[in-house]
């Protein structure tokens, strides 16, 4: 074997290996967050691998992964579960996503490409006809696409990588405030609009603003909806 294609070889499977990885915890991620797989419930190594059909290396990975990202976490002796939705946590997620969230987004519509404002008009739109539409998974995974986008563009890799990753953390909530309120659809585009508006015209502090503003409803609506669970001893 030559000198090139040894470590050429190992750098396709390392790449190969990466986006098993990759793609375990993305398959993980979208089951916590459709209530596929429960909060609390206990996770495995072979029972996810038999279920995505890969090897056990890239589950563990991703479960490593879904744990920084709060989806997961590890109990010493019990193994990894998934973390269960209360207060508590929404109280600490939300106070983590306003430190980093509305500041990355501001960055973004400042240094805001041509390429992604067009994408973001785009995905917009796929929001506001999926409203018309009464069609709730479509404008959430419109929305998902759009949050997402918006804090990739902060050209902070450090804040845009933290932020990120607190906004993926908050996820598993959305099925709540879906399912919450009758209005949720129409009231979150109204809310997204003036968001949308700040960072088309590049205004960072109104972007900044408009963020904050719907992480604050946001988790005033869970706490309202997991109050509501409680008190009616819904699990």
């Amino acid at each position: 074997m030559s000198v090139l294609g040894g470590p050429g070889g190992e750098r396709r499977d390392m790449l190969r290996h990466d986006s098993l990885a990759r793609g375990a915890a993305d398959w993980i991620a979208e089951h916590i967050i459709s209530g596929d797989i429960k909060p609390g419930e206990k996770l495995t190594e072979i029972g996810l691998a038999e279920r995505m059909g890969v090897s056990r290396s890239p589950v563990r990975e991703a479960l490593q992964a879904l744990s920084r990202e709060g989806l997961i976490i590890f109990e010493p002796r019990r193994g990894a579960r998934v973390v269960s939705l209360d207060a508590c946590d929404v109280r600490d997620l939300y106070a983590c996503r306003m430190l980093l969230e509305p500041p990355a987004a501001a960055e973004a519509a400042a240094a805001l490409s041509d390429a992604t404002a067009a994408e973001l008009e785009t995905t917009f739109q796929q929001m506001t006809n999926a409203v018309a539409g009464h069609d709730a998974s479509e404008y959430v995974a419109a929305l998902k696409h759009y949050n997402g986008t918006m804090l990739a563009a902060c050209p902070n890799r450090v804040l845009s990588g933290y932020a990120q990753n607190t906004w993926r953390s908050s996820l598993r909530y959305w099925d709540l405030l879906v399912r919450g309120s009758s209005d949720y659809l129409a009231e979150s585009l109204a809310r997204n609009k003036h968001l949308h508006e700040a960072i088309q015209a590049r205004f960072g502090a109104e972007t900044e603003h408009a963020a904050a503003e719907i992480l604050v409803h946001g988790r005033d609506e869970l706490l309202r909806i997991l109050e509501q669970f409680a008190a009616d001893g819904s699990p």
